[in-house]
């Protein structure tokens, strides 16, 4: 039985344009992540495919390295592997549309549906799909909208982003005036700042069931605007694990074909949980899974899709694991 793993930015994806030393790194955390845990659950036939810039993966894969652009020769490592798993941004509708590649000419994809990749995608559709459900969302605007009230500032952030990539922190209205001017017609949308709790979930979902996987704390750093992501604390805040099951369940009923792991974040504010946006792939958490659950997670994801069932899961005694990005 034969693998192929896809992670988007170490894999290839941007051949022939610059490569985000951040993204990179976190790319290299999953790729790593998955690829070891296939192997320690007794797969030894994987695939992958590299970009030329960066070193090779030490493990016995196969390994293609692309040299020029990856869809020439993405369809048929696809087509000659039975199982495929695809790691890859949402920007520009990048995740939905190599989704679609990979529905065409795979066996078994892990991996959600096109449609609700291109929903999550969305911070802006997200939002307001998730707020006619009655759960609680951080107020998302466009750029040419009225300003949402805040006391504390403002984030701006690409509408289909990835990460903390070009996302900003305005406590200035002038300085903002200036930049929502610049960012008008750049796919941008605006939130208010929420003075609270960083965190995250990680789910593993499959025909519209749930299980949850991890609570987690998110370490935010925020320097001169820039707002980035420095590490991860898998499993830091099980003291919420009901209150984040029952939001799982609410957002897996409204939006429709999730599959796989999916990561959420949030914030969490006098003790009230508002989502931020929804990752309808692998997070940089999944790379902690394993360890503080005390199972291989990546063979419990495998046999969800090879079994067409949720497993059992109680992450009640999880091990709180951090993940340095």
């Amino acid at each position: 039985m034969r693998h192929f793993l896809l992670e988007f930015i170490t894999g290839g994806g941007l051949s022939g344009q610059a490569l985000p030393e951040t993204l990179v790194r976190e790319g290299e955390i999953m790729i790593q992540t998955l690829l070891n845990e296939l192997i320690e659950a007794g797969y030894a036939d994987i695939a992958l495919t590299r970009d030329k810039r960066l070193d090779s993966c030490e493990h016995k894969a196969k390994q293609y390295i692309i040299r020029k652009s990856i869809e020439e020769e993405l369809q048929d490592h696809i087509r000659q592997s039975d199982i495929a798993w695809l790691i890859a941004p949402e920007t520009g509708g990048c995740l939905a549309k190599l989704a679609d590649v990979f529905i065409r000419n795979e066996n078994v994809f892990i991996g959600s549906s096109p449609d609700s990749i291109r929903i999550a995608t969305s911070k802006l559709l997200t939002s307001r799909l998730l707020s006619e459900a009655g759960i609680k969302v951080i107020e998302t605007r466009t750029m040419d909208d009225e300003l949402p009230f805040s006391q504390i500032g403002w984030v701006i952030k690409p509408n289909d982003g990835v990460g903390g990539d070009s996302c900003y922190f305005i406590d200035d209205e002038k300085r903002l005036a200036e930049i929502l001017a610049e960012k008008k017609n750049n796919n941008f949308v605006i939130q208010p700042f929420l003075d609270g709790r960083h965190m995250s979930m990680s789910l593993l979902v499959y025909d519209d069931a749930v299980r949850l996987l991890a609570c987690n704390e998110q370490y935010v750093d925020i320097k001169e605007g820039v707002v980035s992501l420095t590490a991860i604390g898998v499993n830091e805040c099980l003291f919420l694990k009901d209150e984040m099951m029952s939001l799982a369940t609410k957002i897996v009923s409204k939006i429709s074909g999730f599959a796989g792991y999916i990561g959420v974040d949030m914030i969490e504010v006098k003790n009230e949980l508002f989502v931020l946006e929804i990752n309808p792939r692998f997070t940089t958490a999944y790379a902690g899974l394993s360890e503080s659950l005390g199972f291989n997670i990546t063979k419990k994801i495998l046999d969800t899709f090879l079994n067409k069932r949720l497993p059992d899961i109680d992450i009640t005694d999880a091990v709180p694991i951090k993940v340095q990005i």
